[in-house]
C-alpha cells in the first residue's frame, strides 16, 4: 500500500486536472486498496489503449494512452520497485529516460572524450522504428536476467503482452527500451572495445581510430542487431573523421576544440521567446519558466549564450528571475 500510495502521488504530477485523478485523491484509500487487491489475486490487467498519432515537430508518433487508475498508478508501482535493479544492470554511457542521465549528462561525457582529440572516427546509426519493433519474446528474456520474482515476472509479462512492441506512451516502456539492448551494450564495451560508445535510446554512436575499424564495428554490430534482436539499422547510417565534420548528438553538435547547439534547437529559443512576447500578458511566471527554462539548459552549455540574451528579453528574464527565488523560498 506504502508504494501503491507512492505511485499514485508520482503519477499524479502535471495531472492533478484530471477527473480521474482527483477521484483518486478524494477516494485515495479505497481506490488504492483496490488496485492492491486487483494485484494480490492476479486480477489485473492492463487496460485498452486509446491510441493517436501526434506530430512532434519532425514526425509523426503513434502515442498509446492508458487510464490514470488503475493503469498508470501500477506501472510507477512497478518501476518504483524495479528501477534501481534494472539501472545497476545499464553501462555508463546510455542515456535516456535514467535518473541522472539525461542529455545534458551525454553531452559532458561526449565532450570529454572528444575534446582535443581530432584523430577519432565515427560510427553514428539509428534504428529503424525501435520501440514498434522490439520482439516481445526476447524482451520478456531480457528482464528474467535481472527479475525472478514471479509475481513481479506476471505484471511484467501482462503490460508487455498487451501490445506488439513497446507502446510509447506507457511509462515503463522507456526502461524497457533501454534493458532490451543492455546486453547488446555490454557486449560492444566489453568485446568490441571501441574508444567510445554512447547509446540514447535508439540513437547510437561509436568513436574509434581508424575508417576500418569503424567499418569492422558497423559490419558486426549490423549483423548482431539483425540476427539476435530482430532490429534494423536505418539506411543513412554514417562513418566520418572528427577533424573534418562535427558529430551531430543528443541535441549538441560536437567537434574536436568546441561545442555549439544544434540549428532546430537554436530555432526553437528563437520561437520560444517569440511566443513568449506575444502571450507574456496573460501568463504566469510559472507558466514563462516552464516553458522556456529547457532552453537556458540548451543555450547555457552548447554555446548558446549570445543567442538566449538576443532572444529573451529583459521582462522574460524578470519572470524567469522571480520564479526561481519563488522556488527557492518553496524548498
Amino acid at each position: 500500500m506504502d508504494n501503491l500510495r507512492k505511485a499514485h502521488y508520482a503519477a499524479r504530477r502535471g495531472k492533478s486536472h484530471y477527473k480521474e485523478v482527483k477521484w483518486v485523491n478524494k477516494n485515495e484509500n479505497i481506490a488504492l486498496q483496490n488496485i492492491h487487491e486487483l494485484l494480490y489475486k492476479k486480477n489485473f490487467t492492463t487496460s485498452p489503449y486509446e491510441i493517436e498519432d501526434r506530430f512532434d515537430g519532425k514526425k509523426i508518433r503513434t502515442i498509446y494512452k492508458l487510464p490514470y487508475y488503475p493503469d498508470r498508478i501500477v506501472q510507477h508501482a512497478l518501476v518504483n520497485v524495479c528501477e534501481y535493479i534494472w539501472k545497476a544492470s545499464f553501462i555508463r554511457d546510455t542515456f535516456q529516460s535514467i535518473p541522472g542521465r539525461g542529455v545534458h549528462d551525454a553531452r559532458k561525457r561526449v565532450e570529454k572524450l572528444i575534446r582535443n582529440r581530432d584523430d577519432l572516427y565515427v560510427l553514428k546509426f539509428d534504428i529503424q522504428k525501435y520501440y514498434p519493433n522490439i520482439n516481445n519474446e526476447i524482451l520478456k528474456k531480457e528482464l528474467r536476467t535481472k527479475i525472478k520474482c514471479s509475481d513481479t515476472l506476471w505484471l511484467i509479462d501482462n503490460i508487455i503482452d498487451s501490445n506488439q512492441g513497446l507502446p510509447i506512451g506507457n511509462y515503463p516502456s522507456q526502461y524497457f527500451g533501454n534493458i532490451y539492448l543492455s546486453r547488446f551494450d555490454w557486449w560492444i564495451k566489453q568485446t568490441l572495445k571501441p574508444e567510445g560508445y554512447f547509446r540514447y535510446c535508439d540513437d547510437l554512436v561509436i568513436l574509434t581510430n581508424s575508417a576500418n575499424k569503424a567499418h569492422d564495428y558497423r559490419h558486426k554490430i549490423f549483423d548482431t542487431l539483425n540476427s539476435k534482436y530482430k532490429l534494423t539499422v536505418k539506411p543513412d547510417w554514417q562513418v566520418f573523421p572528427i577533424a573534418t565534420r562535427a558529430l551531430d548528438f543528443v541535441g549538441f553538435v560536437f567537434s574536436p576544440d568546441k561545442i555549439r547547439l544544434r540549428k532546430s534547437i537554436a530555432k526553437g529559443v528563437e520561437n520560444k521567446a517569440k511566443n513568449i512576447r506575444y502571450r507574456s500578458y496573460y501568463m504566469t511566471s510559472y507558466q514563462i519558466v516552464n516553458g522556456s527554462g529547457s532552453y537556458w539548459g540548451w543555450c547555457k552549455y552548447g554555446g548558446g549564450k549570445g543567442l538566449w540574451s538576443k532572444n529573451m528579453t529583459t521582462d522574460i528574464i524578470s519572470h524567469i528571475d522571480k520564479a526561481k527565488k519563488k522556488i527557492k523560498e518553496y524548498y
